[in-house]
């Protein structure tokens, strides 16, 4: 027998795969979950992560600041100051987005998406 003669294994073709006509619909739904979630734990976080981030500037920068006189509230660093205004910045947008975040993520968690 010649090599090009050889008995061949049959192939099996592949398997046929059913995709549903709203396969793409999960993935859709679990991002309008994963938006929703973070419209409702978003701004909450960033007001706590505000609030602990000024004590602890503000603990770091008091104690770095110059005691040279004997006043109560000696000057305030730059850098304090720059950080000071960040942080009040990013606390007054996490307020502002509070409510329309805790608003908007409800209606999305609650609602079915479009068809």
């Amino acid at each position: 027998m010649n090599p090009d003669q050889q008995p061949t294994q049959p192939v099996e073709p592949p398997a046929p795969t059913y995709q549903p006509a709203g396969a793409e619909q999960p993935q859709r739904r679990n991002t309008r979950k994963i938006t929703a979630i973070w419209l409702l734990v978003g701004p909450s976080a960033l007001i706590v992560f505000s609030i602990l981030a000024y004590a602890i500037a503000n603990a770091i920068f008091m104690n770095t600041a110059s005691s040279d006189s004997a006043e109560l509230f000696g000057q305030q660093p730059v850098g304090a100051t720059i950080v000071n205004i960040a942080l009040f910045i990013i606390g007054a947008v996490s307020v502002v987005t509070w409510l329309p975040g805790i608003i908007i993520g409800i209606i999305l968690l609650t609602t079915k998406g479009q068809k």
